[in-house]
């Protein structure tokens, strides 16, 4: 008996213990988070698109794209996420930015969305913790994935897709730091061949002033995961499992209570 009119309390300090952490974490700087979908949609074991993207919007740019915009503590290192219990998404707002959000911050999963989802669950772990609005949080990571300009960076320096090139993981982070003036880390995932294992980059991450209007160096040393020669595979139209649909420059925003939760 007395073991069961414990824990009540117990679960109850153990609560009060994880949102006053959960308080004292804040966030001051964050992480533009940019991947490029020529390696991730590359077509799976039996040829199929394993990138879909919904037939009534425009196709995703050619370029690199925002996968996230993440929140952090400077002081611990650690990621801030879902700092509100109720979150609370309208699409409205982004009226002015939709184009570019699908252009720039589309879902490709399967099967496909339209990306609001997508913004939703962006928004909800990360957006509210920043105190910024929901125009000014998509609206500043979509200016700084512009202002890194990241293809154009590796392009400027020869770094091009390509099938069958590989390029010096010195030479991308040198391309990288000439563009952005500070180091980002780039991403890669691995590729099992016959006799080797091959990096494709993936993406690229750059750390953010806490306001969202700069890019910084990181509080903490980030090391990438690729090896010393990286594969920077083509992105194509036709890696998205279909082509462009006559309907996709009139798009319909749904109500701001349809989207809401």
């Amino acid at each position: 008996m007395a073991g069961s009119k414990a824990l009540p309390s117990f679960c109850f300090l153990l609560c009060a213990a994880s949102c006053a952490l959960a308080a004292a974490a804040s966030v001051d700087y964050m992480i533009l988070s940019l991947k490029w979908p020529g390696t991730g949609c590359q077509p799976g074991w039996n040829r199929k698109p394993t990138c879909c993207v919904d037939p009534l919007i425009n196709s995703p740019e050619m370029d690199f794209l925002v996968e996230a915009l993440e929140t952090y503590d400077s002081v611990t290192g650690e990621r801030v996420a879902n700092c509100e219990p109720i979150c609370r998404f309208l699409i409205n707002p982004l009226v002015d930015l939709i184009d570019d959000l699908y252009a720039y911050w589309p879902s490709l999963s399967c099967p496909a969305q339209n990306g609001m989802q997508k913004w939703r669950t962006a928004w909800c772990t990360y957006g509210n913790c920043t105190g910024l609005s929901q125009v000014n949080y998509f609206g500043r990571a979509l200016q700084l994935r512009a202002k890194a300009d990241v293809l154009h960076a590796l392009g400027s320096k020869a770094i091009i897709p390509s099938e069958t090139k590989s390029y010096s993981l010195d030479d991308i982070e040198e391309a990288l730091v000439t563009k952005i003036g500070f180091s980002a880390v780039v991403v890669c995932t691995t590729e099992i061949g016959v006799l080797s294992q091959q990096y494709l980059l993936s993406g690229v991450r750059i750390c953010v002033s806490a306001d969202g209007r700069f890019l910084i160096t990181c509080p903490f040393p980030r090391k990438s995961n690729c090896g010393s020669k990286v594969k920077f595979y083509p992105f194509t139209d036709d890696m998205l499992g279909r082509p462009r649909h006559p309907a996709a420059d009139h798009i319909k925003l749904p109500s701001n209570k349809a989207i809401a939760q």
